[in-house]
């Protein structure tokens, strides 16, 4: 028992490490990004990352693998923002992702929290905002 407790502690230290090392890659890189002349879908990803860091649900999310969710089309103002999701590292009951909608002239944050399908009005109602 004693060496199974040793063995995960290890483990969850490793783990700890590699997120903090990750964490602290997205903040170096994010002070590349130039607002001024509009945001890049890479500028994007990486605002996306950072708000989730910000937020302080790297632990819950996947922070290396942010995605473009392609199906906003039919959202209020879409064309505006880039939406940048990040899946659960563990699968709940409920599929939950991290959802960041980013302004595509700006690089402002309209909306940046833990989303699920089942609330896409929340969604909505902070684009109309």
């Amino acid at each position: 028992m004693k060496r199974f407790c040793v063995i995960m502690s290890l483990l969850l230290a490793g783990c700890a490490s590699a997120m903090m090392a990750q964490s602290q890659s997205v903040l170096d890189r994010y002070k590349t990004v130039v607002f001024e002349d509009g945001i890049s879908l890479e500028e994007a990803k990486l605002i996306a990352q950072r708000e989730l860091i910000r937020e302080g649900e790297v632990a819950v999310y996947d922070l290396a693998n942010p995605r473009v969710d392609a199906k906003a089309a039919d959202l209020p103002r879409s064309r505006e923002y880039w939406f940048v999701f990040f899946d659960e590292r563990e699968a709940g009951s409920i599929k939950y992702i991290f959802m960041a909608a980013i302004h595509k002239k700006t690089g402002d944050v309209k909306f940046s929290q833990g989303y699920a399908e089942e609330k896409r009005w929340i969604l909505e109602a902070a684009l109309l905002r």
